[in-house]
């Protein structure tokens, strides 16, 4: 069972507040030697695409939030690997190996320690677009994204949706 806390509201300090936080993923793959969050986190795990979408769309359509900040510690390394995603997202045939599909990094020059990146299910381009499908008026942000993580897909869409802020942290 993975820990993701998908099943729980989160209590909004500020409630009329124009911008909320949703919590996409827990934990980080990446083991940089300065950082304590695989150790303490644990390894990435996602949360299901609809759950985020449905605490999104409850944000926009019945809080008046105008700006949804996807939040996670490495957000576009994000994979939901449920039945259902895999289901609905699957690895064409014919490949070597599953995880041959999905994932890539965003330059030749990077490397990944964690191997099992990569198969069937939504990735974070898909969650980017499903909640920026929410409303056109609906500003989608994120953070923290790391560098070797920014697939092409994501790029494409930030500059194709006027909804998705052109904001790189």
């Amino acid at each position: 069972l993975d820990e993701t806390y998908a099943d729980i509201t989160p209590v909004r300090a500020n409630p009329g507040d124009v911008s909320a936080f949703v919590s996409v993923m827990r934990g980080c793959n990446n083991m940089c030697s300065y950082c304590v969050v695989p150790f303490t986190r644990g390894r990435e795990r996602s949360r299901e695409l609809d759950s985020i979408v449905a605490e999104a769309r409850h944000l926009y359509e019945s809080e008046a939030v105008k700006e949804i900040v996807l939040l996670g510690q490495n957000v576009n390394s994000y994979h939901d690997r449920s039945e259902g995603a895999k289901t609905a997202r699957p690895a064409p045939e014919g490949l070597a190996k599953e995880r041959d599909f999905g994932y890539r990094t965003s330059n030749d020059g990077f490397t990944n320690m964690f191997k099992l990146r990569g198969g069937a299910g939504y990735y974070f381009a898909d969650l980017v677009e499903a909640v920026s499908d929410i409303s056109p008026e609906l500003r989608v942000r994120f953070t923290s994204p790391h560098p070797k993580d920014y697939p092409p897909e994501l790029l494409t869409l930030m500059a194709e949706r006027s909804n998705v802020c052109n904001q790189l942290h």
